[in-house]
């Protein structure tokens, strides 16, 4: 399968979200095989035909596939095989992809608006070791010294972080559109 670049973030991001969840970087692996082989085949698998297609059981398959669709990574559809039986097949496809992708963007653009707000508003100070910031509030409070590993805070220089953070936006909203 040739990778494009929506293909690849996805792919990675999937990888990292699956094997945090897990705490284990086989089943991000294992994840990535299972939405290689649906991107692949470009339809609705059930997921014990996954399991024969990879040669893992069908349990460990189901428990990432059920993790990814509550992360949104893939998609679910309950087709009626008979009148008392329901098989659930698996899916993901480019729009799919593409979707997600501009979700995500679109709440990283949120997060780093809230934080141009925030710095706006707010005298912060940044520790360079940890780099975990505080409130001006904060900073008297702990005499201006980081409470994790003692080392002095620095002011953040709110006019160059804020038009870096207008340059990361402006550019992730390019990237949107032209998806």
């Amino acid at each position: 399968m040739v990778e494009d670049l929506e293909t690849s973030l996805f792919l990675e991001y999937a990888r990292r979200k699956i094997a945090f969840e897990y705490d284990n970087e086989e089943m991000g692996e294992l994840a990535v095989k299972i939405l290689k082989t649906l991107s692949e085949r470009n339809e609705a698998i059930p997921d014990e035909t996954l399991a024969l297609i990879l040669g893992i059981s069908a349990t460990e398959i189901r428990r990432i596939l059920h993790v990814m669709h509550r992360a949104g990574l893939v998609g679910l559809v309950r087709e009626s095989t008979d009148q008392y039986r329901y098989e659930y097949k698996w899916f993901i496809n480019k729009d799919f992809i593409r979707k997600f992708l501009i979700q995500h963007i679109n709440n990283v653009v949120t997060k780093l608006m809230h934080r141009m707000n925030t710095l706006s508003r707010t005298t912060l100070y940044i520790c360079p070791t940890c780099f975990r910031g505080y409130t001006l509030d904060e900073v008297y409070e702990y005499d201006f010294k980081c409470p994790r590993d003692d080392t002095e805070l620095v002011q953040v220089d709110v006019p160059s972080e804020i038009t870096f953070l207008a340059n990361v936006i402006k550019n992730l909203r390019g990237e949107e559109k032209e998806q």
